[in-house]
């Protein structure tokens, strides 16, 4: 069911067939809501139909156009996982797993464990002989060159980057 309003626009408008049009003549006539919303639409229509549409230049579309192929295009978002990563933690786990199931074996007991013994390694080293003051300075001296190194490429990096921003 078509409401008041939709009923007088389709009047107004004339798109409506003949004897709708004659039904809704005489609801305008005798019903007191139909013509307030009759004088309504038609004082909007005749505002409408005297406002003239703007329409924009002849060049508008170019003008955009322009502007838009000036705008720079965007980067497609690319995620790449490195490999390494991938198989360093494919690695750690590995050898977690290996480690546990190494673990388990040893501390198990069954009938066959006499033959079965892991060897059993000593970690007992003097650490006087291994820290003698020619290892100590050759020490300091590749951690020294190291240090420099890395100075070297962060400040190069840094000078590149204002380059770049002030050209």
């Amino acid at each position: 069911m078509k409401t008041i309003d939709e009923e007088i626009w389709a009047y107004i408008d004339g798109s409506c067939n003949a004897a709708e049009s004659q039904r809704i003549a005489e609801k305008i006539a005798t019903d007191d809501n139909y013509a307030v919303a009759y004088q309504e639409l038609s004082k909007l229509n005749d505002l409408m139909a005297a406002d003239e549409l703007e329409e924009p230049s002849m060049s508008f579309s170019r003008n955009v156009m322009d502007a838009v192929a000036l705008e720079i295009a965007p980067k497609k978002l690319s995620t790449r996982v490195n490999n390494n990563i991938i198989y360093g933690i494919a690695a750690f786990f590995i050898l977690s797993l290996a480690a546990i199931f190494i673990y388990v074996l040893a501390n198990s007991t069954y009938p066959a464990q006499s033959a079965f013994k892991l060897p059993e390694a000593s970690f007992s080293f003097n650490m006087s002989e291994m820290l003698s003051p020619l290892s100590m300075k050759i020490f300091l001296m590749v951690d020294l060159a190291l240090a420099l190194l890395y100075m070297d490429r962060l400040l190069r990096r840094k000078l590149h980057a204002n380059k770049t921003t002030l050209s």
